[in-house]
This record gives structure tokens, sequence and C-alpha cells, in this order.
């Protein structure tokens, strides 16, 4: 995940107290938020703990994130922490250009309203609201989010807009980390699912079999109350319903005219439909009181539309620009179904086409696992994603003048075990101590990984050396404890050596590999001077 860049803010003193308690208050929380940034958190947890850290820090009374949506045509609420009565909630959605937080989306400025009933763009959804302010969240020049927050109290914000605009800076690269990391996730797991149901497909003989398997086999694995397959009668102008999973409404039709739903409209246009909110779309059929959000995704071959794939949800922005990509790719795949199964005379071709496209998504599978940060082996993070986060964990610490600490472990005479008890064996020890050095460190900052064969690495930030001797101490105990027999003569359970190294990061991270080689020596000295001890670098 992108480290903030460094922030700078003008500290303003607010109308009920001192300068000096404002300024506490406020570098509070940014502390807050980097830690928030530095956690190990998926998208919407992280941004719901950002408006409630930002609501409790300064006693808003409303705070909200949102984000545009895939189609570039509204936004959606995504987190609210709010003690007013409101009609926002998380999964409210606008056009964009609408609203204050819809012209700050759009234009990427930032909007400061001392007043809001002089404002002609202010909506007024949360009643006695008289200022706000609103910043774009911004990343690499893209807008990521924005950030929103009103007060019943006029000019509430009156000299805030600095203090606003670098909390955004501070959020900006966590978010946006998030979202590359939940959008890779999501699409491996979706091209696994494409790649599973294309199989199914190669083998299936019955039409109606392969679509129930279809809808079944996504319902299973997504966040949806509606999976559907409905397919295009053109000689009525209707669509059919062909496949259901999920919730399905009492005394449904199962024949419907295009002129109606958002499926219909899918068809007319042969356009992908993305409605964040249903509530606000007149087309919408309703299927239930939980849904909230609906795509529904043209099932087209050989530029002919043959239906349309439903997927209906209660959990506000599911439907990412990776999970609509992704989805789109699987009507492709479903399209090239139903050509195998209508058609006799293509079979051969279709086939053809079904295993190339296997192969281009079981490639795009593999490189996604080759950029996998976890060892399979240990569980631990590998030598590749350690190598990743070091620098960022040294201009952090360099940035807030705070010390860091690295640990290199080693199992003593890992070989000998090897060679007395096999590799099988072996990789269960390997595991056994992974394990044990992960359950002792407990801080979420903290990093830990497989280095090497049997070395471990730990980076623990703002940690002096006391500490990290500490912690490596217990570690050695630790592993000394779980009395793994080991074939040395001297009869002593496996042991781990320790090689501590801890300095105080300067300018940026090319200085930052001396770290680690001295630690490696502490090691090395470690184990010159008998095994199973810590040594710390001079």
């Amino acid at each position: 995940m992108s480290s903030p860049g460094p922030a700078r803010i003008r500290v303003t003193a607010s109308p009920g107290g001192a300068g000096g308690d404002t300024k506490a208050r406020e570098l509070s929380a940014l502390n807050e938020l980097a830690r928030i940034a530095s956690l190990d958190l998926e998208l919407l947890p992280m941004v719901q703990r950002i408006t409630d850290a930002l609501a409790s820090h300064f006693h808003w009374e409303l705070v909200a994130l949102v984000t545009t949506n895939p189609d570039g045509e509204a936004y959606t609420c995504q987190a609210l922490t709010t003690s007013l009565p409101t009609d926002v909630h998380i999964g409210y959605s606008r056009p964009l250009g609408t609203g204050v937080v819809g012209e700050v989306a759009e234009t990427k400025r930032a909007v400061l309203i001392d007043d809001v009933r002089e404002h002609p763009n202010f909506a007024d959804m949360t009643p006695g609201v008289l200022s706000e302010i609103c910043v774009p969240i911004m990343h690499n020049d893209s807008l990521v989010a924005v950030l929103n927050i009103e007060s019943t109290q006029l000019g509430a914000f009156s000299g805030q807009l600095a203090l606003l605009t670098t909390i955004a800076d501070q959020i900006a690269g966590a978010i946006a980390g998030a979202s590359r990391y939940e959008e890779l996730e999501q699409r491996a797991r979706l091209m696994e699912m494409m790649s599973e149901v294309s199989r199914d497909a190669l083998e299936a003989t019955n039409l109606d079999d392969f679509l129930r398997r279809v809808v079944d086999y996504v319902h299973a694995r997504f966040p949806l109350e509606i999976v559907s397959i409905r397919l295009y009668d053109r000689d009525h102008n209707e669509y059919v319903r062909a496949a259901d999973a999920g919730k399905r409404v009492a005394g449904a039709a199962d024949r419907w005219p295009v002129s109606e739903g958002i499926i219909g409209r899918c068809i007319r246009t042969g356009r992908t439909q993305i409605v964040p909110d249903v509530r606000t779309d007149p087309e919408y059929i309703p299927a239930g009181d939980d849904v909230t959000a609906e795509l529904v995704v043209p099932i087209r071959s050989r530029n002919e539309l043959l239906g349309v794939f439903n997927l209906e949800s209660s959990v506000a922005g599911v439907f990412t620009p990776a999970n609509v990509m992704a989805f789109e790719a699987f009507a492709d795949q479903i399209a090239g179904a139903l050509r195998l199964l209508r058609t006799n005379d293509e079979l051969v071709e279709a086939k053809a086409g079904l295993q190339s496209a296997n192969e281009r998504l079981t490639s795009m599978v593999e490189k996604f696992e080759q950029l996998s940060a976890h060892d399979g082996l240990t569980e631990l993070h590998n030598r590749l994603h350690f190598d990743k986060l070091f620098p960022v964990e040294w201009r952090r610490a360099a940035r807030t003048h705070t010390p860091l600490s690295v640990l290199v472990a080693d199992i003593d005479w890992f070989k000998d075990y090897n060679d007395a008890y096999g590799h099988r064996a072996g990789d269960e020890c390997l595991r056994r101590v992974a394990h044990c050095i992960r359950d002792t460190v407990h801080r979420a900052g903290d990093i830990v990984a497989r280095y090497g064969g049997e070395e471990f690495a730990v980076l623990l930030p703002n940690t002096d050396l006391q500490s990290a001797r500490h912690l490596a101490e217990t570690i050695r105990q630790r592993v000394l404890d779980l009395g793994i027999a080991h074939p040395a003569p001297s009869g002593r359970p496996l042991t781990i050596s320790i090689g501590v190294a801890t300095c105080m990061p300067r300018g940026d991270e090319r200085n930052s590999g001396a770290l680690i080689d001295a630690a490696d020596k502490a090691l090395y000295r470690a184990k010159r001077a008998g095994r199973n001890r810590v040594v710390c670098a001079d």
C-alpha cells in the first residue's frame, strides 16, 4: 500500500479554545490517520475508520467519504459518521455535478461554504446544516475519493481548508493502495471463476443445467442477493427467465417486454447498466427491500445480443471498476458457452475459442499469483514483499524521526535437521518456527517475512534497540520452548540465532541497505559465538 507523502499544516485556533490545544488535536488526528493508513485493512473498513476518527477528534457533526462510480456519471457514499438525522446513508448515490459533493467530484476543486443558504448547488439532505466543507482526495493527479463535512453552525469551517487539504493528502495514498489491492484480489478471484465455468461449458451438453450451474457458482462466491440470466427472444421482443440463484419474488413473471426494467434498458441500448442505488432508478423492478445496487451486463456473441447477466446486491459499492470489467469478461464466457451448446455445427470453433480464453485467463492468474505477497510454505510475507515495504518504512521513520529496527534470524544447524529427518519434516519445522515468530510479533505495523531458506526477517517500525533486543530474546526462547527434537550431539532442541540492528533513518532509502547488513553481520557473530543467542549490531 502506498505511503502518504510529507504533509504541512497551518494550525488555526478554533473559536472555542486555545491555539495550542487546537494544534495538539490536529496533530493527534493526523497521527491517528497515519496509524489507520498503516493497518492492513480492506477499503471499506479503512474509510469508515477514517470518518469515525475525524468526527471523534474534531467533534464534527457529519463526516462522509464518497467515491465516483465506475460509469463516471454518479458518486456513492462509502463511509458515514454522523450525530444528525439525515437522508444520506452508505450506498446513497447522486448524479455527478449535483450537490456540493458532486461539484467537487466533477471539478476536483475544494469548496468551503460558511452559509449553505447562499450556495446554489447545496443539496439539503440533512436538516439544520448551515455550513459545509468538501475537499477532493487526489493521488497521482487522479481523484480517489471526496471528503465532505457538514455542521449546524454558521462558518464552522472558516480557516480549516488547509487542515482538510492536509488530511486529504494524508489518506490519499492509503485509499488508493487499498483500492488497487482490492481490485487485484477481486479480479484474480473472478478470473479463477471464469476459468472454472468455462471448463464446465466445455463438458456440458444441456443448456439449462449449464446456466443453473453458472448462477449458483457466482451466487456462492459474491455478496449478491440475486444472480440471474435472461435470454433475449428477438421474435417477441421480450426477455425470458433462464436461470436464477438467490431470492425470487413470489408470483414473478417468466417473460417481460424489453420496454420494462433495467434489464430491458440493457437490451435496448446494448450497454452495461450500473445502478449503485436502485431506489433512484424509476425503471427498477423491485425484487426485495434489501437490494441496493444492480449490474446488468449484455451477453453477446459475434455482435448478436443473446441475453443479459443480471446481478443484484445489498452491499453498497460492490460493483467496483474491476468487478464490472471482470463480469463483462465473464459474460463473454457465457456467450461462448451459449453458442457452443446451441449450435452443434459450430462446436469445434467454439471450443477452440473457449480453450484459448482459458489459456489467457490461466496466464493472467499465474501472473497474479507471482505477485502474491505471501510465502506459500510458511504463510509469512515473502522476500519480495519485505523488500517493497522496507523502503516505505524507512521513509516514514525518516519523516517522523523515529527509530527503525530489523531482526534477522536463522534456524541453527537446519541442514543437519533436514538430512536426519527429511525435507517433509523440514518443511513442517519451518512452518512451526515461522508461526512462532509471527505469533510473538503482535503489533499491526510490524512485518514478519521468510527472508531465505531457513532465514526470517522482522521489520519493527518505531522500535528502539532495547525493545528490539527484548523481542528477539522472547522469540529465541519461544522457539527453544517448542521442544523440536534436533539430531545435534548436544541433545538440545532446535534453536534459533538472531541478529539485531537499529538506526534513526535519515534521508531517502538509498542508505537503508546498511541496516539489514548490520543485522546480518550480527547474526553471523551469533553463529560464531555458539548459536542459540541474540547479538546486537555495534
